[in-house]
């Protein structure tokens, strides 16, 4: 088979092919969706805390962070209008942590739902 020269090739004369008046228009870059998750926050816990939290998770058929940030945001969500003072902040986290405990139990025996 018989090549061509590289320097026959730059002395062919291109045709246009109808592009002409097309202005180059650069993407826009894509916004990122409002849940777009954007920075990554690490949690230390303690290692039986983290069983805990991988057990649940596989329970419920989800990651251990799509717990975590169900979580956080269940209780982010929640109205803390009434929060004045520590003490009052004290007793909403002993209720948090007996809510956990009763839903940690619940796991433990294998109930799907609670009261």
């Amino acid at each position: 088979m018989k090549r061509r020269a590289a320097s026959a090739a730059t002395d062919v004369e291109q045709l246009g092919i109808g592009f002409e008046g097309i202005e180059v228009i650069a993407p826009t870059p894509p916004e990122p969706a409002p849940d777009t998750m954007r920075q990554i926050v690490s949690l230390r816990m303690p290692d039986a805390l983290l069983a805990r939290v991988e057990e649940a998770a596989q329970a419920r058929g989800v990651s251990p962070s799509s717990l975590m940030r169900a979580l956080i945001a269940a209780g982010l969500d929640r109205s803390y209008a009434a929060v004045r003072d520590p003490s009052d902040m004290a007793a909403e986290l002993a209720e948090l942590r007996r809510s956990v405990d009763r839903i940690a139990s619940r796991l433990a025996r294998g109930e799907a739902k609670g009261p």
